[in-house]
């Protein structure tokens, strides 16, 4: 538990005179909340010792003076004593300030000693939640705004007693004083603050930096001499490209070179900053770096030169690391000597920070992107797929779908990113890619062209739950983990055999987990991981390896190699369950919402329909058209299924327009809707019905001799287009 140092206090004196009162026959009944009888064990320790007795008749109607009495016998050597006037205390419920109140008037020191006496039952509980009281409400906004206030007072006791307790408050604190330095105008004011952030190194270490590579103007001047005057190295990067002019403002330039000097680093040149900057970024990627963003902390630092504002955001660590590459990769957009390729990983890091931070880009690095020609654009996206940048490769798809040029697609040796983009692991990625293709509107095949239907079936099954594959190699086993995933709300599928796994998750539209026993055969577990990881598709979906107690050790060999893999024990009750999704959760890139996969099957859908229609240049396409048979009977896809099966042309397109239109249960718009589809079918493909099928809607037709009037012109123009007639029926 986190115990923050941050009240200010001193051990209550025990006054030489308090030895010289004499003993009182029994001590003053008294007590912080109601009065009460001091127990015989006190009056006869009362008797015997006149400190004791001195102790006892002090005020205690208030906690911390009733701590008072209890530490100072604690110094005297009376720990008994001390246990029994403790316990009222220790029991009475005190309110968050009563107890932020006990820390202010004793400090923190004194509640750390307590908590590790000994021989005082509930004294650890007791300062812990003192401290942890009063730390909350030394974070609190309107108590930090009041001590930064306060760092600017004429009085120096106040001043200093500002900057104490800043220093101690810890995070918040620092957070709160760059939001308020960022804003800053009055020098005074900015160089307290600064005074203050200065005092909280190493914490204030990844902030600075944030605010050094995110911020502008005079606020970036403050973080250049600050980090100087921390000597950051991990500031280092960003100081030599500001002194080489990096900066627009010459007093940033200025600053930087000032911070080098303090350093003891000599002046860079163009080149030594480059060097640095690619130095860093390797070191990064080897894992070696000494920068504070893949530490042991979570926490991610960004600055938002708009709302001037510090933002933290608590992130995995790859996620973190990725990010610090981006964020020193955007040091090549002030350096001159940068290549193009470099260019455009600063761009794509830019993208990406803001992607993850669930913001949306600066208008300056969006303007850079749409500033690159298209060869470079594509060049870009493939960067982006490389280095696992979704944010980066949505944009630059969405950039190459708006200029519509089919060189995107064909002007390429091999495979164009485009193409790659749709076989991508990320969803968002996938439909992004799928979208960009879709507007440029290829009429020839093209490197690639085959992803396309793929992915255009998994979207248009996309909708309803999400899916899980679990392989156990014995029934019970799998059947029991299948149910648990289903009581979650996964669609699950049990399989026995590691072959059967790896067909069900290629064939799963909407994975989201597989589950697999360490035992599977037919092939063994190291075969079926390299199987369902060679799929583009499963690259990034979460796997947990479910081991017996021997194969933990292997278990932890595969984690180490797969960032997406998660070896545990195997579950054997629902909470173990829920708790393995929870974990297998936090491994996997965010998935769509509901909402949003079942507006991409609408969407998909509508494109297999034109596709189709239009006779594109996917001969794939048909392949995947039996889905269109079984979603067309959800009502939310219904008429769109319908105009996508009147273009299919195929056998089990036609019967499935006529079951629709023929059935009563439907509303007579929809049969009315399949009917046309059959018609435009027949007429475009002939009759591909078999001669069961049409004697049965002759029977349908003849038994409608009851029936309304729109449900006799469904049948009869169902007949009509059977026969080959272009007359409708009345």
């Amino acid at each position: 538990m986190k115990l923050v140092n941050t009240i200010r206090g001193e051990l209550f004196p025990l006054r030489l005179w308090a030895l010289s009162i004499c003993c009182v026959a029994s001590a003053l009944a008294c007590s912080f909340s109601v009065a009460q009888e001091e127990t015989a064990s006190l009056v006869e320790s009362a008797k015997q010792s006149p400190a004791v007795a001195a102790i006892l008749e002090m005020p205690r109607d208030e906690p911390g003076d009733a701590l008072t009495a209890v530490l100072t016998l604690l110094d005297l050597g009376e720990p008994a004593i001390a246990a029994e006037l403790f316990k009222p205390l220790a029991q009475e419920k005190l309110t968050s300030a009563q107890q932020a109140a006990i820390v202010r008037q004793h400090g923190t020191a004194r509640l750390l000693s307590l908590a590790r006496t000994e021989n005082l039952a509930g004294a650890r509980e007791f300062a812990e939640t003192c401290l942890e009281a009063a730390a909350t409400e030394a974070a609190k906004p309107e108590h930090l705004t009041q001590l930064i206030a306060d760092l600017t007072s004429d009085s120096p006791a106040t001043r200093a007693a500002a900057r104490i307790d800043l220093a101690a408050t810890g995070l918040p604190a620092a957070e709160a004083c760059l939001n308020q330095l960022a804003s800053a105008t009055e020098k005074e004011k900015r160089a307290a603050l600064m005074l203050v952030l200065a005092e909280m190194r190493p914490l204030v270490n990844p902030l600075v930096i944030a605010g050094l590579a995110e911020g502008r103007g005079q606020f970036r001047r403050d973080m250049v001499e600050l980090a100087g005057h921390l000597q950051l190295l991990d500031a280092v990067p960003w100081l030599a490209t500001l002194a080489v002019g990096g900066d627009s403002e010459v007093q940033v330039v200025a600053a930087a070179q000032g911070a080098l000097l303090k350093m003891d680093l000599r002046m860079p040149n163009p080149a030594d900053a480059f060097v640095t900057v690619k130095r860093e970024l390797e070191r990064l990627e080897a894992g070696i770096s000494s920068d504070p963003f893949t530490g042991e902390t979570n926490s991610w630092w960004s600055f938002d030169p708009a709302k001037k504002s510090i933002l933290r955001l608590e992130l995995a660590a790859d996620v973190r690391k990725s990010l610090a590459r981006a964020r020193l990769s955007q040091i090549f957009l002030a350096l001159p000597n940068a290549s193009t390729t470099d260019r455009q990983l600063a761009i794509l890091s830019g993208i990406e920070a803001a992607h993850v931070g669930g913001q949306t880009a600066s208008p300056e690095i969006m303007q850079l992107a749409e500033s690159l020609p298209s060869s470079e654009l594509s060049a870009a996206l493939a960067q982006a797929l490389e280095k696992n940048y979704p944010g980066g490769a949505i944009a630059c798809a969405k950039l190459l779908g708006k200029r519509a040029e089919i060189e995107a697609l064909v002007g390429h040796s091999v495979t164009s990113p485009l193409a790659r983009g749709v076989a991508h692991p990320n969803p968002d990625v996938q439909f992004a890619a799928l979208e960009a293709i879709q507007a440029i509107h290829p009429r020839a095949s093209f490197p690639g062209a085959s992803q396309v239907p793929v992915a255009l079936w998994n979207f248009a099954a996309g909708a309803g739950n999400l899916q899980a594959i679990v392989g156990a190699p014995d029934g019970p086993h799998a059947d029991d983990w299948a149910g648990g995933l289903r009581e979650l709300g996964y669609d699950a599928t049990p399989t026995f055999a590691g072959i059967e796994l790896v067909r069900a998750a290629i064939a799963a539209p909407r994975i989201a987990l597989i589950l697999v026993d360490s035992d599977i055969g037919r092939p063994l577990l190291r075969e079926v991981l390299y199987q369902l990881r060679s799929q583009p598709r499963l690259a990034h979906t979460p796997i947990a390896v479910l081991c017996g107690g021997e194969d933990l050790a292997l278990g932890e060999k595969l984690d180490a190699a797969d960032p997406y893999l998660l070896s545990t024990a195997r579950p054997h009750n629902p909470e173990a369950m829920k708790s393995l999704v929870d974990r297998l959760n936090t491994l996997a890139d965010s998935q769509p919402t509901a909402e949003v996969r079942a507006k991409r099957a609408k969407q998909a859908l509508e494109w297999i329909g034109q596709l189709l229609g239009e006779g594109g240049p996917y001969d794939e396409l048909l392949r995947g058209s039996e889905l269109l048979e079984q979603i067309v009977y959800d009502p939310q896809f219904t008429e769109i299924s319908l105009r996508a099966l009147a273009a299919a042309g195929t056998a089990g397109s036609q019967r499935t327009l006529a079951e629709i239109a023929s059935l009563h249960t439907q509303s007579i718009k929809i049969r009315q809707a399949a009917a046309e589809g059959f018609a435009t079918s027949c007429e475009r493909f002939g009759c591909l019905l078999t001669a069961a099928e049409i004697a049965q809607q002759y029977d349908r037709y003849n038994a409608s001799e009851t029936a309304d009037a729109d449900t006799q012109a469904v049948l009869g123009k169902l007949l009509d287009a059977i026969e080959h007639k272009s007359s409708n029926h009345k």
